[in-house]
């Protein structure tokens, strides 16, 4: 069996409009030592014929067909069947550039986790260990996600994958965390842009209706997914995420935040309390504003700001 240094790892589901570019931009890569892992999550398009044609062309590009289970899943599938001794992961509407692969590979000495960026950083500052733990729950400094980055195989085991399909849109964040508290050394940087990221508005963080049930799913997934040493040193940048959630949820659901003995938001206050948390002032209103209709104007406007700050790339 041939081996390979590094396997690119791409789920496809229902991606027929993009996935050729992907595809060619994995092929156009400068470093060659890789085999293309495709794994087609059960696509009612033209996804599945379009990996299978690359298939009959490189005898290096593998594809693994399934029954429909979501990214998270068919991400764990694809690590499983991989051959290389790092992964790195693409999403099947973006692509890479054509240097990215080598970038990563020439930062992976010492290490078990190379991060590269999105957008060329502005901020060139190598990260300890705890920074990066932090960033994994705050994505202050780096995005959250797999893709931009290059995992040694070793780490990936099959407990970093396992949470519930319903943590639709944080699944990235959740999968990092794991990792990031798993880890005795701090990840490499590579400060260039190494991933065509496309700002894609039709995704599934972006279609979901936002409630205080999911928001408080996803935190208890995410503490759970924290050691307990972490928990409390790490308080405040829960608070700062879960803060950073209410957006949305005031938006759809005003009056659930306005209850202040609901139970996600009363332990909010109580952390913040705990954690001497420095509110701002967006902050400070999405958890004081008492009335249901001035809430949701509020957050209609920091969402109307958010949303032009994504589509100009102002986010990383």
């Amino acid at each position: 069996m041939k081996t390979y240094k590094i396997s690119v790892v791409i789920p496809v589901y229902n991606g027929e409009k993009y996935l050729n570019e992907c595809i060619d931009s994995i092929l156009a890569q400068s470093f060659k030592e890789f085999e293309l892992v495709l794994v087609d999550d059960g696509s009612k398009d033209s996804s599945a014929t379009i990996c299978d044609n690359y298939a009959t062309k490189h005898d290096f590009i593998h594809v693994y067909h399934k029954a429909n289970e979501g990214i998270n899943q068919t991400r764990k599938y694809g690590v499983k069947v991989a051959q290389g001794k790092w992964i790195a992961f693409c999403d099947q509407d973006d692509s890479m550039p054509e240097y990215a692969l080598k970038a990563l590979w020439d930062k992976h000495e010492d290490t078990d986790i190379v991060i590269g960026f999105p957008d060329a950083p502005h901020n060139k500052e190598e990260m300890t260990l705890e920074e990066c733990q932090e960033n994994a729950i705050t994505s202050q400094r780096f995005p959250p996600a797999p893709w931009a980055k290059l995992y040694r195989r070793s780490i990936l085991t099959e407990d970093i994958f396992d949470f519930p399909r319903e943590i639709d849109g944080e699944e990235d964040m959740i999968m990092n965390i794991r990792l990031m508290f798993r880890l005795t050394r701090a990840p490499h940087l590579v400060f260039r842009k190494v991933y065509n990221f496309r700002r894609n508005t039709a995704s599934v963080s972006h279609t979901k209706k936002a409630s205080l049930h999911h928001e408080e799913l996803f935190h208890n997934v995410r503490a759970a997914s924290l050691p307990e040493w972490a928990q409390e040193k790490y308080l405040k940048a829960t608070v700062y995420s879960r803060l950073n959630g209410l957006t949305g949820v005031g938006y759809s659901q005003p009056e659930a935040i306005c209850d202040k003995n609901q139970p996600f938001i009363k332990q909010l206050r109580e952390d913040i309390k705990r954690s001497n948390y420095k509110m701002n002032l967006q902050e400070w209103m999405m958890l004081n504003i008492k009335h249901v209709w001035m809430y949701k104007c509020v957050s209609f406007l920091i969402m109307v700001k958010n949303f032009i700050r994504y589509r100009l790339g102002l986010n990383n």
